[in-house]
Formats: C-alpha cells, structure tokens, sequence
C-alpha cells in the first residue's frame, strides 16, 4: 500500500515532469474559481447547481444531452455515497471541480492512473492543511 506522503509526492511529480508552468496556472484558476462558487453559494440550492453547471458546460460547447447526463450521473454518485438530499447540491458542486480538474488533465495528455495519483493527492494535500 502507498503510504499518504508517497501519493503526495508522486503526484507532484506528475505534474511537474507533465506540465508546463501554463498548465500549472490554469491548474490554479480552476481551483480559484471553484473555491469563488463554493463562497459564493456555500449552501448551493440544487437549482442554483443546475444554473452554474448548465452554464460552465454551455460556456464550454457541451450539448444540452450532456449536461442532462452529466446532472444525472452527479446526483446518482452522490445518492451512492449515501448523501442525504440536502447535501447532494454541495456535492454536485464539487463534483464539478473534479470534472475540470480531470478534463484539463487529460487534454494534457496524462493517463487515468497518472490522474487518479494526482486526484489523491490533491485531496491528501487539502486534508492536511495545504501547504508544504
């Protein structure tokens, strides 16, 4: 088993030997913005999810289809993770920052492997307190 520092440092070094520094800043921006919407609406009413959601993915070129499937799989993922109601728009919210994370990484070339050390040990980082 990899122990939590391991994730941690071998997801920095994905990113390191994978991107540029343009990619690490587009990296932050998304992070930036999802931390604004997650201020902005702390306790997000599903219809104001659905508004921020329908819009990124509009912005973005996806079809309406999408997007329908997209809010579905969301709220079905989050149901999975025994959520109770109140809490799955927060959720829905955050599963939308995980999307950009995991499709700008992706454009960039890395693998699911490669994307998933990187997931974790975004999240071991948050969980610890963030900084180094």
């Amino acid at each position: 088993m990899i122990q939590k520092s391991d994730v941690k440092e071998q997801a920095k070094d994905i990113l390191e030997e994978t991107l540029d520094r343009e990619a690490v800043l587009v990296l932050a921006r998304i992070s930036e913005e999802m931390q604004l919407l997650f201020q902005a609406h702390p306790e997000p009413a599903r219809d104001d999810v659905e508004r921020i959601v329908t819009g990124f993915f509009l912005e973005t070129g996806k079809s309406e289809q999408f997007i329908e499937d997209w809010i579905k799989t969301s709220e079905e993922y989050s149901r999975a993770r025994g959520l109770v109601e109140q809490d799955q728009p927060k959720a829905m919210l955050s599963d939308l920052g995980v999307f950009r994370f995991m499709n700008f990484l992706k454009e960039k070339g890395l693998t699911d492997e490669q994307i998933t050390i990187v997931l974790t040990g975004a999240v071991q980082q948050a969980a610890s307190g963030g900084g180094e």
